[in-house]
């Protein structure tokens, strides 16, 4: 029965759980993005600075290390 539970309850929400991680990560650097171009920065300028101020995270580590 813990098996069952498990999947009815722990497993679809520790999968929202993640989806709203990336949610976040993805929305913050939109707005990043949104905010160098409306400062007048050429697009070229704004794709370089978000890719190279943007956190690399490693998702499938950080989940597997916290799991």
């Amino acid at each position: 029965m813990p098996f069952l539970s498990f999947f009815l309850y722990y497993l679809p929400r520790l999968m929202f759980h993640i989806a709203g991680l990336f949610r976040i990560f993805n929305r913050g650097k939109k707005a990043f993005r949104k905010a160098l171009r409306r400062e007048g920065l050429p697009d070229d300028v704004v794709e370089v600075l978000v890719e190279e101020l943007s956190p690399d995270v490693d998702w499938k580590e950080l989940l597997r290390r916290n799991m």
